[in-house]
């Protein structure tokens, strides 16, 4: 009942804040935050000083991606795309309005105009290791493999030194099963560029998938020596240690993973099936409770929590199971990812003054040029 390391893991957005006893506090249900501001008191805030430019000069390209970027973070995604398409319509080639052009489509669930924002990009900087890969993602999520590989290959003919490419090609073919294939694909990205932890990632699945768990580990530790700081990276390698049945370590870095991001679905997964095999079904239950609370749609979760109720006796009557069915869902991300929003917007966002108008303070939502 193993897991996979890679698959990819859903956005949650949850709104409300718990306290220590886990009661949710009267001010995260209404809004405010810890300075008795309102969420439309934050917003106001935020644009005033794109709106102050904007006045003076309404072609600041720079002040309409940050007003973008300000919408985008209060997931007011149709007033982020109106600002964001008002910045193309001055610098209709800059990578990273382009880059969030696409984002923002995703989150409406307008996948063929993103990936058409994502392939104008490419035209422009055919070497973004992140376009390829959100693309990537996005044509796999589509079931359209065959495109993904005629475009990736295309690319890679014109210019085989794309690294970027190369991982993206061994995604794909991964995703197919063609497990050999992708660790070919994954080791010429990595010739390109060693530091690129995705890659080392993707190979290490591949190892994985091919029961090759002690090579699988070198490549994820190589992947955490780049990228500390990627749970879903820990919880491969937490998936590998349980394979081995080294329970003990498993639930130690599944620990790791939990304190990087606590609604990493998977990594409760892998922290209840370590537990589990330690013969801890109390635990291990109430682990994988809190991976289907999560995530309510995690199938392998959800086998490996009603196996253990069975052997210990407890059996999940028809209603327990109908109330299970009931629970909302989180929101998932409209687009099959491999790193959290919250990653891809630290990493991708945020050009300096230059890009958001002089002396605008850079937001942390500001995205930088994708790579």
């Amino acid at each position: 009942m193993e897991n996979n390391p890679k698959r990819k893991t859903d956005k949650t957005g949850n709104a409300d804040r718990t306290d220590k006893k886990g009661k949710t506090s009267t001010k995260a249900r209404s809004g405010i935050g810890p300075k008795g501001d309102t969420a439309y008191d934050r917003l106001n805030k935020a644009l005033k000083p794109y709106e102050k430019i904007l006045a003076k000069n309404p072609d600041n390209a720079g002040a309409w991606a940050g007003k973008a970027a300000v919408f985008l973070r209060h997931r007011m995604y149709k007033d982020s795309q109106k600002a964001i398409e008002n910045a193309l319509k001055i610098e209709p080639d800059n990578p990273s309005y382009l880059y969030e052009k696409g984002f923002v489509l995703l989150q409406l669930n307008k996948d063929e105009a993103a990936l058409q924002a994502f392939d104008r990009l490419l035209e422009i900087k055919p070497d973004s290791d992140k376009t390829w890969n959100i693309k990537t993602s996005i044509l796999c999520r589509l079931m359209q493999h065959e495109k993904a590989l005629t475009d990736v290959e295309k690319a890679l003919v014109a210019n085989p030194k794309l690294a970027g490419a190369w991982h993206a090609k061994g995604s794909v073919l991964a995703d197919l099963g063609r497990y050999e294939e992708a660790i070919h694909a994954y080791d010429a990205a990595l010739r390109l560029d060693q530091k690129l932890a995705r890659a080392w990632e993707g190979k290490a699945f591949a190892l994985y998938s091919l029961d090759r768990p002690v090579e699988a580990m070198i490549a994820y530790d190589a992947a955490l020596k780049i990228n500390p700081d990627n749970a879903k990276i820990w919880v491969g390698k937490g998936l590998v240690h349980l394979k081995l049945g080294k329970y003990k370590r498993a639930i130690e870095i599944c620990i790791k993973a939990i304190s990087i991001k606590p609604d990493s679905a998977e990594a409760w997964y892998c922290k209840g099936m370590a537990l589990s095999g330690l013969n801890k079904a109390d635990e291990a239950l109430r682990a994988l409770e809190r991976a289907l609370r999560i995530n309510p749609d995690y199938a392998d979760a959800r086998k490996a929590r009603n196996s253990i109720s069975s052997k210990i006796g407890i059996d999940l009557d028809e209603e327990e199971e109908k109330m299970e069915e009931e629970k909302p869902t989180v929101r998932r991300s409209v687009w099959t990812r491999k790193e959290p929003t919250s990653e891809i917007m630290k990493k991708n966002w945020g050009k300096g003054r230059e890009q958001r108008g002089e002396g605008v303070k850079k937001s942390e939502w500001t995205r930088k040029e994708p790579k």
